[in-house]
């Protein structure tokens, strides 16, 4: 099994971030989608033995100039992540669809796959949407997707049974 930690949309707010990464230490994955990924940079973490994977927001100059791909597809336990920051970048099918930009939480069924957003942690709330992040554990016949608050309670969940691969 692996445990991924999804944030997004930290733009700057250093506090919610290390705050997240505290509170998930024993993490195997930690992606960030986008708008200030570079604020993992600037937080104290272990890296040890953590894959880091991470997209540029819609702010970020090499988006904006296409020198950094929009998207990302990546394999974690032989399933199919594609991983961008805008909905609007993910241009084809995957198991898990992975977004942020938009700074509301969300867990749902699509023609291209299970679309999953974080929410944000830019503010305690923004735009009358409070903090969140995401947990995704990945098992060999199933992916569990989970929404937290900073208090980390579970605020939405889901349970995707997969086929064996």
């Amino acid at each position: 099994m692996k445990t991924v930690l999804v944030v997004s949309d930290t733009h700057g707010n250093y506090e919610l971030l290390q705050h997240v990464l505290d509170s998930n230490i024993l993490v195997d994955i930690i992606i960030h989608l986008g708008d200030n990924y570079g604020d993992l940079d600037s937080c104290v973490f272990n890296r040890r033995g953590r894959k880091i994977y991470r997209v540029p927001g819609i702010f970020h100059p090499e988006y904006k100039n296409g020198k950094l791909p929009h998207a990302l597809e990546i394999k974690i336990e032989n399933m199919k992540f594609l991983i961008a920051h805008s909905p609007d970048d993910l241009s084809h099918s995957a198991d898990v669809l992975l977004f942020g930009h938009t700074h509301n939480w969300e867990i749902a069924n699509s023609i291209l796959g299970v679309r999953f957003n974080p929410g944000q942690l830019k503010a305690r709330v923004d735009k009358k949407r409070i903090a969140s992040y995401g947990i995704i554990e990945v098992r060999e016949q199933e992916i569990t997707l989970k929404i937290l608050n900073l208090q980390h309670t579970v605020i939405a969940e889901a349970h995707i049974e997969t086929q064996k691969k």
